[in-house]
């Protein structure tokens, strides 16, 4: 998930997407996104609920891009 946070309030956000089990990594980034976190749920609907009642109302943070991750396993014969 890539996070766009407000003006001063990386830190205050990265201290809040800690609490969560369902973030597995973050990362400072710089560019258009101020953060890039690696979100873990056991499926679609779990990960829709999380970002709704759990990233959403974080009033920190501007603006989310959730990219989903699909591996692919590579057969190099």
């Amino acid at each position: 998930m890539l996070i766009n946070t407000k003006q001063g309030k990386l830190k205050i956000v990265e201290a809040k997407l800690k609490e969560y089990d369902e973030i597995k990594e973050i990362h400072e980034i710089y560019g258009r996104f101020d953060l890039i976190a690696e979100v873990e749920t056991g499926s679609l609907a779990e990960l829709k609920s999380f970002i709704q009642n759990k990233i959403q109302i974080i009033e920190s943070i501007r603006g989310t891009e959730t990219l989903l991750v699909n591996d692919l396993e590579e057969n190099l014969e």
